[in-house]
């Protein structure tokens, strides 16, 4: 498994206040993902002059604002597999992993309470 992409990722329930934090520091959104559903919230991607990037997810059923890293992975299976050895579990439950077509994701949860958004984005072939 090879890691394609390394950043944080703030999961909240009040992105667009949580992004005009980033942009009072210098940060503008590239990239936004509307096509929320129940099972799939929408978010964007921000960066600022010098290519420091950071994810904001808008995440309508968490208590309270979450920090974790984002990972993209170029073998979903093989990383799930990975993070659940070490004792990690989907914060979403056993096998809840969000498919849009373009994209699996699945938040791991370790024992001490980190978290890592494992991401696969699916290649045109």
């Amino acid at each position: 498994m090879k890691i394609t992409h390394f950043s944080p990722l703030i999961m909240t329930n009040d992105s667009e206040n949580v992004g005009k934090v980033f942009e009072a520091l210098g940060f503008a959104k590239r990239h936004e993902k509307q096509d929320a559903t129940e099972n799939h919230d929408s978010g964007f991607r921000m960066k600022d002059a010098e290519g420091n990037g950071i994810s904001i997810a808008q995440v309508n059923k968490i208590p309270r604002d979450m920090l974790a890293v984002q990972m993209n992975v170029d073998d979903f299976d093989e990383a799930m597999e990975l993070f659940k050895s070490h004792g990690f579990t989907n914060m979403r439950g056993e096998g809840n992993v969000i498919d849009t077509g373009s994209s699996k994701t699945a938040v791991m949860v370790a024992p001490s309470g980190f978290a890592v958004n494992v991401v696969y984005h699916v290649k045109n072939r």
